[in-house]
């Protein structure tokens, strides 16, 4: 668990050194719950500049910051830091092989002040509709948790949003039908 000044924290310096980009993950929908503080890692969709291309800047970031260096699940680098005494973890992804954000989504993020820091993050809905597109158990899960959200009236989303959003993605059915499972 980071709090939210630790979030706000990692993505200046992150900024500092010339990485910047959108946070896809489970981290959006809480900073749309404006919660401060945060479970898991960050999943950010990387916007300005490739990290596959240009890792360099990430192993001069890690070891000017003392962060460990990894990889995710897909095999894109990832950095585990130690703000404030505090572990955070942050998941950098682009476009590449099976895993693609559309441009729409990340261009109509939201924008959060975070102790102070701007930190641009994907509407809920589209959060939804990325985890209904991946369908793996553990998305599928993640869909169950926002349900819960928005049954507890914590979370308000737009259904039409999400219906034009599935039309970004091929087998729109199938997505539809992930996103309407109890």
């Amino acid at each position: 668990m980071f709090s939210g000044r630790v979030l706000g924290k990692v993505i200046e310096l992150l900024r500092h050194e010339g990485v910047d980009g959108v946070i896809i993950g489970s981290t959006a929908v809480d900073l749309a719950l404006r919660k401060d503080s945060f479970e898991g890692d960050i999943d950010m969709f990387v916007t300005s500049l490739s990290l596959l291309a240009n890792y360099g800047i990430l192993e001069e970031f890690a070891r000017k910051y003392g962060c460990v260096l990894g990889s995710t699940w897909l095999g894109t680098p990832n950095i585990t830091c130690f703000i404030e005494g505090e572990e955070v973890t942050i998941d950098f992804y682009e476009n590449m092989f099976d895993f693609y954000v559309p441009e729409e989504i990340i261009d109509d993020s939201l924008t959060y002040e975070v102790s102070g820091v701007e930190v641009r993050a994907i509407r809920p809905e589209d959060y939804m509709v990325l985890k209904a597109v991946a369908g793996r158990d553990e998305d599928l899960e993640a869909l169950r948790k926002v349900r819960e959200y928005i049954e507890n009236k914590k979370l308000k989303i737009d259904r039409k949003l999400i219906e034009s959003r599935i039309k970004l993605f091929g087998e729109p059915q199938t997505i539809a039908r992930r996103l309407s499972q109890r």
